[in-house]
């Protein structure tokens, strides 16, 4: 008996002597996990410790965060798929292993993941987000909104989804969109503007004297902000709705456009039923011009301005068209014009200062006091942007400076604010102003500010 207890102490020691180096070398491997500098390392020390900690099958979901990181994606699914095997995937898992599968196109696979995984005891709500989207993607809308309304269900407190859930039900249920956007904008003040557009579209819309007119209304707030795929399913419902509503027709062709389809078949069409409509003629003007065909782009808008004289937004167009086609004269009248068809409008002294010093014309005169008109009527920060570039252009280096920095005091994440005041500090010698302002401006999203920082500081 003892001869036996002492065979299997021998054993157990020898057993022991063969483990204990992997147990050891897992741990190690955890240590260097948190101190590896890049998340290739930081994944391979997990899935070493993982292989070697039978009972740490958490470890390959952190070695599948860490490849999901390094942008390893295959890498990663296969960590995941091994942590979903061993029962050791968390809501969060479920979530980034139909993350990789989309990042790495396959967004079939990343769906049939995120489905499973709300099959769970316990999901992360924000598969649901995930789900809203992929079915906006495949155009299936009425899903998008049903996944969506069971997020903010879960989530009450999340304006974007709020706001994307407002935009989906424009289309389907106008007083429910109208109170998504509304409390989006409660909920966070950056979405106030887009849906002030949006609830007066769909105000306009309901007194609309028939169906096709209402998704035209409602399909026009869509494109005001910049919502172009869900406007152009509103623009194809307003032809389903009447196939001889010819403005219905024109902003199919333009929403078509803007979504990388041809949008020439649904802009004649529109000519055919209405020659006189200044709506389709101003559509069709944006299609040529877009498309490099000035000449005919300045016909169209010639039309539309004529067909709709008290339009001032009509001479801007006609204004840009002037000159694209080189006639710096009748394009400096137009804008005027329209100044003076909205003299109490800020939109369009504003206009008209930009003209001015996009082309580099008529500043002491027309393009300043234009702007200053603009910064009377609305003393907002895209206003003072503009006054303080033209005043920059002028060579008033100490004004601009003064009204482009009273532009960031209301708005302090203004790019284009940082940029003008950029090139005002480089002009006057203060480089590391301008590379600061520059910085900021280009951090902010803006390319020009990039490029002329490449360019002055290399």
């Amino acid at each position: 008996m003892q001869r036996g207890r002492r065979i299997l102490l021998v054993l157990l020691l020898l057993l022991a002597a063969l483990i204990a180096p992997v147990i050891l070398g897992g741990y190690s491997e955890l240590r260097q996990a948190q101190t590896a500098k890049s998340y290739n390392e930081v994944a391979e020390h997990y899935r070493r410790a993982a292989q070697r900690l039978p009972w740490r099958a958490d470890l390959y979901e952190l070695a599948g965060h860490a490849y999901f990181h390094a942008e390893k994606y295959p890498l990663a699914d296969s960590m995941y798929q091994t942590a979903f095997e061993k029962s050791a995937l968390s809501p969060e898992g479920w979530a980034a292993w139909g993350d990789v599968n989309y990042l790495n196109d396959d967004p079939a696979r990343a769906v049939e993941i995120w489905n499973q995984g709300l099959e769970q005891p316990n999901f992360s709500s924000g598969l649901y987000l995930r789900l809203a989207k992929a079915a906006q993607e495949r155009e299936e809308y009425a899903s998008a909104a049903s996944y969506l309304q069971t997020y903010v269900a879960d989530q009450p407190g999340d304006a974007s989804a709020h706001y994307q859930l407002g935009l989906l039900l424009t289309l389907t249920d106008s007083d429910q969109a109208a109170s998504e956007l509304t409390l989006a904008s409660q909920l966070d003040g950056q979405f106030a503007p887009a849906v002030r557009t949006l609830r007066s579209a769909l105000s306009l819309a309901s007194l609309a004297d028939s169906p096709s007119r209402g998704f035209v209304l409602v399909g026009a707030g869509l494109a005001s902000v910049n919502e172009w795929k869900l406007a152009r399913v509103a623009f194809e419902s307003a032809v389903g709705a009447d196939d001889t509503n010819a403005e219905a027709w024109a902003w199919l062709g333009e929403a078509n456009q803007q979504n990388g389809r041809e949008g020439s078949e649904a802009l004649n069409r529109a000519l055919e039923l209405n020659p006189n409509s200044s709506i389709v003629h101003g559509l069709r003007g944006m299609y040529f011009q877009r498309t490099g065909n000035h000449r005919d782009a300045l016909i169209e808008f010639q039309i539309a301005a004529s067909l709709d004289p008290q339009n001032p937004a009509r001479f801007v167009s006609l204004g840009d068209a002037y000159a694209l086609n080189g006639d710096l004269i009748l394009a400096l009248e137009s804008f005027q014009y329209a100044a003076a068809l909205a003299p109490d409008d800020a939109a369009y002294w504003r206009a008209l200062a930009e003209f001015c010093g996009r082309q580099g014309i008529q500043l002491d005169d027309i393009g300043v006091p234009a702007a200053q008109r603009a910064v009377t009527l609305d003393k907002d920060a895209q206003n003072l942007d503009m006054l303080g570039w033209l005043l920059y252009l002028d060579a008033r280096y100490v004004e601009a400076e003064r009204i482009l920095l009273d532009a960031l005091a209301i708005d302090s994440k203004n790019a284009s604010v940082y940029f003008h005041l950029g090139l005002l500090y480089l002009q006057t010698g203060d480089r590391p102003a301008a590379f600061e302002s520059l910085s900021r401006a280009r951090d902010l999203g803006s390319a020009d500010a990039d490029a002329v920082l490449k360019q002055n500081f290399p």
